[in-house]
């Protein structure tokens, strides 16, 4: 069993190891609950394989001793599909996780008490610790609202924690002889020690890549209406490009450009306060009213920038229009006051053999200073795109 004992003991300095720098990344972070989770797991599995060296070399350990680890190893299991859970902000139920760890071991206390042969016990434990590591699997594969590249490493470690149990599952099943029995051990062995350097280098990057993607859609939304900013507009405008370019988005895309009217009146009439209150409302009404696909943007002070990929001039008309009847069709509330508010609205589009976005943006703008020329209240279309005859007008009623 020296191969064994080896293997064993490196498995416990490596997690030892790796528990100090994991603990840091822990204290960097200490509100996000899926670190504890995988802090747990990480203890759990460092633990338990520091009393599997204590396993004798011949015959089965006492039943306290065989209890304690395998509780250890099922916590570990636990906590990491917790922690994974938990990474996706998806609820765990408490009374669950006491039933995964608590169940098998009764149940193998029970197998004791009956005086089943070790081998079936050892088989039960390892069916049972099966279940959480192919939960943590499913739990990373199943669809989740942010696609991340670094849970596939974990996934990847947990599949063959999956395969390396089952495998010893089956070896139990067969009543292998002892030196038979080691033999199929220590490749699981060494699966281990490979796929826990997976998991945990696998949960730092994975901390990491979420940290990353929070700061970087925190650079680019704007602050007070959570639509995005300028610098989400152009990391849009770049992957609204590059797809016009190969057609993926249809072969025609268009841009809205809208003002609120007299902003600066009712900033002055009601305060700072109230005008961003009518900010927010109208972003957030605008928001409302787009497509899935459609870009909004919070281009500067009072004007707000839409981005309508696969989209032609009359679309976007129709669009325009119900951004425009959802602003305007109800008074905004605040500070006690109803506060009636008007868009004035630009329209161009841009196809894959004429201008770039940014230039259609451009056009866009020309268009809306001519709607607040002409009276605002009202949306215009790029010149180049069509004729005044062709400006929509609809006094506010």
């Amino acid at each position: 069993m020296h191969m064994i004992d080896d293997a064993l003991l490196t498995a416990t300095l490596s997690r030892a190891a790796f528990l100090l720098v994991f603990l840091t990344v822990v204290l960097s972070q200490p509100s996000e609950r899926f670190l504890w989770h995988w802090l747990a797991a990480l203890i759990g599995s460092s633990l338990g394989a520091a009393l599997m060296t204590q396993f004798p070399a011949s015959g089965e350990p006492s039943l306290t001793l065989s209890l304690i680890t395998y509780f250890l190893f099922m916590l570990s299991l636990v906590c990491s599909w917790s922690g994974v859970r938990l990474f996706y902000r998806r609820r765990i139920d408490p009374r669950l996780l006491g039933a995964m760890l608590t169940l098998p071991l009764l149940l193998f206390a029970v197998l004791d008490l009956c005086q089943v042969a070790l081998n079936y016990r050892r088989l039960v434990i390892a069916l049972v610790c099966t279940l959480p590591a192919c939960l943590t699997v499913f739990e990373i594969v199943r669809p989740a609202s942010a696609r991340l590249f670094s849970p596939i490493v974990v996934a990847l470690a947990f599949t063959a924690y999956a395969v390396a149990l089952v495998g010893t599952a089956v070896a139990l099943a067969l009543d292998l002889t002892l030196p038979t029995l080691e033999a199929v051990n220590y490749p699981s062995f060494a699966v281990d020690r490979v796929a826990s350097i997976l998991v945990y280098f696998g949960y730092i990057a994975m901390a990491g890549e979420r940290a990353n993607r929070a700061l970087r859609q925190q650079a680019e939304t704007d602050q007070l209406t959570g639509l995005a900013n300028r610098h989400g507009a152009q990391r849009a405008l770049d992957r609204l490009e590059a797809a016009r370019t190969t057609g993926a988005e249809g072969t025609r895309s268009a841009v809205l450009l809208a003002d609120i009217d007299h902003f600066k009146r009712i900033n002055d009439t009601y305060g700072h306060e109230v005008g961003d209150s009518v900010i927010v409302t109208v972003a957030a009404r605008l928001r409302g009213a787009i497509r899935d696909g459609d870009v909004a943007v919070r281009w500067g002070g009072e004007e707000f920038l839409v981005l309508l990929p696969g989209t032609d001039i009359a679309a976007a008309q129709a669009i325009a229009e119900r951004l425009r009847d959802a602003v305007i069709c109800t008074p905004l509330h605040a500070a006690g006051h109803d506060i009636p508010v008007t868009l004035s609205i630009g329209i161009a589009e841009a196809s894959p053999e004429g201008e770039t976005l940014s230039a259609t943006i451009v056009s866009a703008d020309r268009a809306l200073y001519r709607a607040k020329r002409k009276g605002r209240d009202r949306i215009c279309v790029d010149a180049a795109e069509q004729s005044d005859s062709a400006m929509l007008t609809r006094p506010m009623s």
